[in-house]
């Protein structure tokens, strides 16, 4: 959580130093956060994004790279993608001892890499990938960000 506060303390001055033709800041359903704020941006010519998300049972933080980007198609970019996404009190595990059942209710934990895609018309984007990593859930795992950038 404090990484997601410290992100989300930088947000402004990142947003204070951009030209405001080339920055887009949005709101997305979905990886790494249940709901994320999004901003994506060129630095220097290289095309950024940052997710932070929190609804209250599930954050993360997820930011890209774009290795290839179009804002002419509504096939906008393809990017490599690191993040970190955490449930709290998902797992639940049973055990009993001498006729009492307990309950233990644990964190769950996805770190990750990958690719994904970003599809966008107008305002609307969709951006499914696919990610490998180490934690609580398989590898590999699905993504998705559903969402409107302004």
């Amino acid at each position: 959580m404090k990484y997601l506060l410290a992100i989300a303390a930088l947000l402004p001055v990142t947003l204070h130093a951009a030209e405001p033709d080339d920055t887009q800041l949005g709101v997305a359903l979905g990886t790494p956060g249940g709901v994320n704020l999004v901003m994506k941006k060129e630095i220097a010519g290289h095309p950024i994004q940052l997710a932070v998300g929190y609804t209250g049972k599930a954050y993360g933080i997820e930011a890209g790279y774009s290795f290839y980007y179009n804002r002419d198609s509504a096939m906008r970019s393809w990017q490599v993608i690191v993040g970190s996404s955490t449930i709290k009190d998902n797992a639940l595990t049973y055990y009993s001892t001498q006729d009492v059942v307990y309950r233990v209710y644990e964190d769950e934990d996805w770190n990750y890499a990958g690719v994904s895609g970003t599809f966008q018309y107008g305002g609307f984007y969709i951006e499914p990938g696919i990610t490998a990593g180490s934690g609580d859930f398989s590898s590999p795992q699905l993504t998705i960000q559903v969402g409107w950038l302004w």
